[in-house]
């Protein structure tokens, strides 16, 4: 039983490292507001520290017009201080919805951790988490008093479901295409295998009964022609080839596998292992010699 109710304010309390953004995401993408994204929009660097009352003043005014239409809002960052807390508290109540703690229990150790294999840019001093660890312990007992309407621990969020059930709907998605096409089914594929931005970049070409579905990546005047196959019994096994010259000379198409962004640019460069390459021409002329 979901212990916060929608809609709120839900503040995210605890030290770096101690797994705020990966709980957050937990939640739909759109109620999420991240500090280090808004510091990331401000001045092109989530982990700038000079950038955070920018980066605060953001997400503020964010907050407020998701608020004023209703909508639930999870705010990712530290909230140590407790004038921070209080401000989230009072624009909660300014809109007559219920403001929710939810406090990260990581033992310090596992911060620390955590944090110091975080990229230099992103890393925080060790005593600064110390410090954050500290405070957040101190002011544990008291936030009810603080104003928040719930608090509730990590642990008994139970979160850790709906990450699961979302990861087996998206590969139920992927490997559902037989008979969808549509825009929906394009972009899970494309992302799937080549990432958000160029899912942006591609489009089906040719979708015949029988047959299997053949696209394009097409930016500008470049263009990589790509097909999807599934000939094996088991969906997992299914992927994407890309449309490559014969390199025995014939008009008739050639594929590689590509299973990735590195495979596409490897194509793009013509520095595909030659291996690799299936003609379909050749193919069919060996196995007629063959049977004669």
């Amino acid at each position: 039983m979901n212990p916060i109710p929608k809609p709120s304010v839900i503040v995210m309390i605890g030290a770096s490292g101690s797994g705020k953004s990966t709980l957050a995401r937990t939640w739909p993408a759109d109620y999420r507001l991240g500090l280090d994204s808004y510091r990331w929009v401000v001045s092109g660097e989530a982990g700038d520290q000079e950038a955070t009352a920018d980066a605060v003043f953001v997400l503020t005014a964010v907050l407020e017009r998701r608020l004023a239409r209703g909508l639930t809002c999870v705010v990712d960052a530290t909230h140590t201080g407790i004038e921070v807390r209080r401000r989230a508290i009072e624009i909660a109540h300014a809109h007559q919805l219920p403001a929710a703690a939810v406090v990260l229990t990581t033992p310090l150790p596992q911060c620390l951790d955590r944090n110091s294999r975080r990229p230099d840019n992103r890393r925080v001093p060790d005593e600064e988490v110390r410090r954050q660890h500290q405070q957040i312990s101190l002011a544990r007992p008291g936030l009810h008093s603080e104003g928040f309407d719930h608090v509730v621990t990590d642990t008994r969020l139970m979160r850790m479901r709906l990450l699961l059930q979302r990861a087996v709907d998206r590969v139920h998605a992927d490997h559902q295409v037989e008979g969808d096409h549509t825009e929906h089914a394009r972009r899970v594929l494309a992302r799937r295998f080549f990432g958000e931005d160029l899912a942006e970049t591609f489009h089906w070409t040719q979708l015949r009964p029988n047959h299997d579905p053949v696209g394009a990546l097409a930016v500008g005047g470049d263009e990589i022609t790509l097909a999807y196959r599934t000939w094996f019994p088991d969906p997992m096994d299914w992927g994407f080839e890309a449309q490559v010259p014969c390199l025995g000379g014939c008009s008739g198409p050639a594929w590689v596998p590509v299973r990735g962004p590195m495979d596409l640019l490897a194509v793009y460069d013509d520095d595909f292992p030659e291996d690799v390459v299936r003609c379909e021409r050749c193919t069919a002329g060996a196995t007629v010699r063959e049977a004669v």
